[in-house]
This record gives structure tokens, sequence and C-alpha cells, in this order.
């Protein structure tokens, strides 16, 4: 009789080739990964969990007095610290998702090379480990919308909040797009990673809703730079989220769908690049 085999390991040829069902028979490892980067990520410090707390406070604390005091930029109309805690939380969320994805092949090149499971595992821990995080801290803005309503009886939450998952998801879909493709580039250079850890937290400073709302930076910036304003996706989305939220900014479904295309065709991109490193990046490690 032929024997008929449980499982069949082959390389990908498509392009697009993702297999989902893989992904979806490891799970539980997807599982594993992502309560050990959310519970792991403090071990060993004296604050500990605190530091979900602290980093986004500190932030606005930072931002208001840099921006909204010494700057004179912030928005009018709202608390200063309640935006400047508002937008920081959504680019945190973008940049260490892009940051550690752009870094799975290196920094698990000795798990990839003793097992085999699913390498999309990895970029997939990263998405969902720090979702879980950016959940934390938006309870933190929503105690302080909260805390501000009763305070002055002006509720900042706008009706555009219903809306806010598709936010998110933009957002998940732009940074694992930008990140897959730049951890396949590093394993051939490495240089990457060290022009990604120090160049994504400085973009930041030429992206609209961090310092102050889309139209007030856009005619604050030097005529060179406004088209780095106008065509930056995240700004577009930071700055709905704060409208969302905060009621200072805009909400355009115009500007949604340009930031939206830019994902998409970032995400497809990254994933031609992902595949097409994951059959060989072991040789080039």
């Amino acid at each position: 009789m032929q024997e008929k085999w449980n499982t069949i390991i082959k390389p990908k040829r498509g392009l697009f080739a993702i297999d989902l069902k893989s992904v979806w028979q490891y799970r539980d490892l997807l599982k594993m990964f992502v309560f050990r980067d959310f519970v792991t990520y403090y071990k060993q410090t004296i604050l500990g969990p605190l530091w979900f707390f602290i980093q986004p406070l500190f932030t606005a604390a930072i931002n208001l007095f840099v921006f909204g005091g010494l700057a004179g930029i912030g928005p009018a109309g709202v608390p200063g610290f309640l935006f400047y805690l508002s937008g920081p939380i959504l680019w945190q969320y973008f940049q260490d998702t892009f940051t550690k994805t752009s870094a799975v092949f290196i920094e698990n090149q000795q798990i990839f090379g003793k097992v085999y499971f699913p390498r999309l595992i990895m970029p997939l821990t990263v998405l969902i480990s720090g979702l879980m995080k950016f959940a934390v801290q938006l309870l933190i803005l929503i105690a302080a919308v909260v805390y501000y309503y009763f305070s002055t009886g002006t509720l900042s939450l706008q009706l555009e909040l219903v809306f806010f998952p598709i936010i998110i998801l933009i957002v998940m879909i732009l940074a694992m797009g930008f990140g897959l493709i730049v951890s396949a580039l590093t394993t051939k250079y490495r240089d990457l990673k060290f022009l990604i850890d120090f160049g994504v937290p400085l973009l930041k400073y030429i992206t609209p809703g961090i310092a102050t709302t889309y139209a007030v930076f856009v005619n604050t910036l030097p005529a060179k730079l406004v088209p780095f304003a106008k065509y930056n996706p995240m700004g577009y989305l930071i700055d709905s989220f704060n409208y969302m939220f905060v009621g200072a900014g805009s909400f355009n479904w115009a500007s949604l769908g340009f930031s939206a295309g830019i994902a998409i065709v970032i995400l497809l991109l990254g994933i031609i690049i992902f595949n097409q490193t994951e059959k060989n990046f072991m040789d080039t490690v």
C-alpha cells in the first residue's frame, strides 16, 4: 500500500504565497511567543509593568513642555497634556512594530536554524504583543479623557470614534509591511538595522499630529519639508486618532484612503520580499 504523508514540507514558489494554514496550526506557539514578549519585556526591572504607564505619561509631559511651552505650537481648545498623550501612543505602537519586525531574521536566527515553524509567526508575535501594550496605554488615555470630562464638563470624544478599528488596522498593515521589507534586507545589509533604530524615532518630528495638529504643523514647516508631511501616511492616521479622542485634528476619508492605499502596497511588497528571502536567508545571516 502507498503510504500517505501527514506533513509535506516543500519550498514556496508563489510571490504572494502565505501559508496561513500552517500559521493556524502553530497558533499555540504564537500564543507562547506573545506571552513571552508581553510578560518578560520588563522582567528584572524595579518598576516592572509600571513602565507601561510611566512611558506615555512622561512622554506627554516632555512634549507639553517642549511643543506646548517652549515652541508654543500646541493645539487650541483642548488640554495640551491630553493631546500630547494621544498621538505619541499611536506612534509608539507603529515605531515598536516597525523596528522589532525589521529585526526578526537577525534576532531569531538561532531558533530558525534549529527548528521549523512558519517564519511569519515572529512578525505576528511582534504585531500582537505590541497591540496588547498599546491597549494598556490606551486605557490611560481613556482615563485622562474621563478625568477631563469630570473636571471641565466637556467630553472630547467624537462620534468618529466608531471608526477607531480602521485606524488601528491601517497602522498594523503599514508597520508590518515596512518591517517585512527591512527584515528581508537586513539579512544582507546589517547597516539597515542601525539606520532604522535611530532613524524611525526621528521621523515622528516630521509627522503631523505629534507636535500639533496637521493643519498647524504643515503651516509651520519650512517649504522644503512640507511634502514629507503631506505624503506621510502616519500623519493622517495620527491626526484622525487625535480628533477621535481629543477633538483636536481632523477626520477625512480621502486622507485615510491615501494612508490605506500606501499601507496595502507596502504590505504586498513586504510579503513578496519576505517570501523570497525566507527560502535561503540562513545562508546569508
